[in-house]
């Protein structure tokens, strides 16, 4: 993995960085293929999708398609230095039949930190957010996560373990939203030298009850997330049928 350079934020400059991606401007967005970089937003889907400041780089751009749903997904990565410091990950899938989708089970998981469900319907609305810590080293790999590490190791860069931050999900009848936005936990505080770099079991609800200062940070991400809502709101309106 490497040597990289870690730096602690404190409470204040903490609370700062992320009032500082809360206003950051909105620029006109574009479709986006892997390797190619966006700043302010991106489409994807039919809709227009907004990205925390800084400028982005896309890892992976795949898209599916079968009998019942046409599906776009993209991951990419904010790089500070050798490593990765933030990632974002979306998914949009249409309907083809219009009959909706299933009822999302991850709305509500007991190692989150916080989740609130509003709506989560049999082919009708559906309405979740969450605050959570994401594996990017499971013991069988999804494409998206054999992507992220390709491009981590082509670029020599740091690839955290787990990444955490807020999901949202958003559904009606005819398209879904999935948006996540993941920090590097050992880029905020130092992770103790016996585990060298911070685990997905690190940042669990359980975890974080346990550690006053994770719950600070998570707490903060919790903001972050019911700040960030009425974007997503936004997005998911954006919402244009090909």
């Amino acid at each position: 993995m490497g040597l990289i350079t870690r730096w602690r934020i404190s409470g204040l400059a903490f609370g700062a960085l992320l009032a500082l991606l809360l206003v950051a401007p909105i620029a006109p967005a574009f479709a986006l293929d892997a390797g190619q970089t966006a700043s302010g937003a991106v489409q994807l889907g039919g809709m227009t999708i907004p990205l925390p400041a800084g400028e982005w780089t896309a890892y992976y751009a795949v898209e599916d398609s079968d009998a019942k749903f046409q599906t776009s997904k993209l991951g990419l990565v904010l790089i500070s230095g050798k490593a990765i410091k933030q990632s974002a990950y979306f998914r949009v899938s249409h309907s083809k039949t219009g009959a909706g989708f299933k009822p999302y089970e991850q709305c509500s998981q007991p190692h989150y930190f916080y989740s609130e469900t509003i709506l989560n319907q049999i082919g009708g609305a559906q309405d979740c957010w969450h605050v959570q810590a994401e594996t990017l080293a499971p013991d069988k790999a999804s494409g998206r996560q054999k992507a992220i590490l390709e491009f981590a190791k082509s670029r020599s860069l740091f690839l955290p373990l787990a990444v955490i931050g807020p999901r949202f999900h958003r559904a009606n009848a005819d398209v879904l939203l999935q948006a996540s936005y993941g920090w590097t936990p050992d880029l905020i505080i130092k992770a103790p030298k016996e585990i060298k770099a911070w685990r997905f079991q690190d940042w669990t609800a359980g975890a974080v009850a346990k550690e006053p200062r994770k719950k600070v940070i998570m707490t903060k991400f919790k903001r972050w997330g019911e700040e960030w809502r009425p974007q997503m709101d936004t997005a998911f309106s954006s919402f244009k049928k090909k």
